[in-house]
C-alpha cells in the first residue's frame, strides 16, 4: 500500500510540475567539453578543454534546432583558430525542473586565420548528442551532456564497430552547459 501511495504522489508531482511550467522558446549559452581521452589523462590542463557558444530555438515544446561553435585550438598571437561547428535537430522533454534532450545533425570543421576562413581537409561529418538540463530559474539552466562526432562518414559506414573502437576516446565529448533561456 505504501508503494502505491508513494508512486501516486510521485506521478501527481510530475504532472503538476509539467503543467505549471512552460517550455522556453530558445536559449543562448556556453558549453565546455572535454574528450574521454582528456579525462583519462589526469594532468590535462584546463586550456585543453573545448569552449564554445550555443544557440537554440524551439518551434514548440518538443522540437527545435541548435547551433554550436567551438574552438578546437587557438593561438591569439598568430590569430589562428581551428573551429568545429555543430548544427542539430533537437528533441526535448520539458518536465519542469529537469529537461532531457537529444540531437542529431551535421559537423563542420574550419580554420580562421585573422579575418579569413579556410576549409579543413575533411570538413564535414556527423554528430549526435544527449543530455539533461536542470532549470535553476525560469531563465537559467545548467546541464551535462555527451556528444559523439564522426569525422569520416565513408570510413564509418564501411566498418562501424572498428570505427567506434579506433575513435571512441577522441570523438566522445563530455560537457557542461549554462544556458540563458528566453
Amino acid at each position: 500500500m505504501k508503494k502505491k501511495t508513494l508512486g501516486l504522489v510521485l506521478i501527481l508531482l510530475i504532472v503538476a510540475t509539467v503543467s505549471l511550467s512552460a517550455a522556453s522558446m530558445g536559449s543562448i549559452g556556453l558549453v565546455n567539453y572535454g574528450s574521454l581521452a582528456m579525462f583519462e589523462d589526469a594532468e590535462t590542463p584546463a586550456e585543453d578543454f573545448l569552449t564554445g557558444l550555443r544557440g537554440e530555438f524551439y518551434f514548440g515544446e518538443y522540437l527545435g534546432v541548435s547551433a554550436d561553435a567551438l574552438i578546437l585550438w587557438g593561438d591569439p598571437d598568430s590569430e589562428v583558430y581551428w573551429m568545429i561547428y555543430f548544427v542539430n535537430v533537437m528533441g526535448r522533454l520539458p518536465l519542469g525542473m529537469i529537461e532531457p534532450y537529444a540531437g542529431i545533425g551535421a559537423k563542420y570543421q574550419g580554420i580562421i586565420v585573422g579575418e579569413e576562413s579556410e576549409i579543413a581537409e575533411e570538413p564535414f561529418g556527423f554528430n549526435f548528442r544527449g543530455g539533461v538540463d536542470i532549470n535553476i530559474l525560469e531563465w537559467l539552466s545548467v546541464g551535462i551532456e555527451a556528444n559523439y562526432h564522426i569525422d569520416d562518414l565513408e570510413v564509418f559506414f564501411n566498418d562501424i564497430p572498428a570505427y567506434f573502437e579506433a575513435n571512441s576516446l577522441e570523438n566522445s565529448l563530455i560537457g557542461v552547459t549554462a544556458k540563458f533561456k528566453f
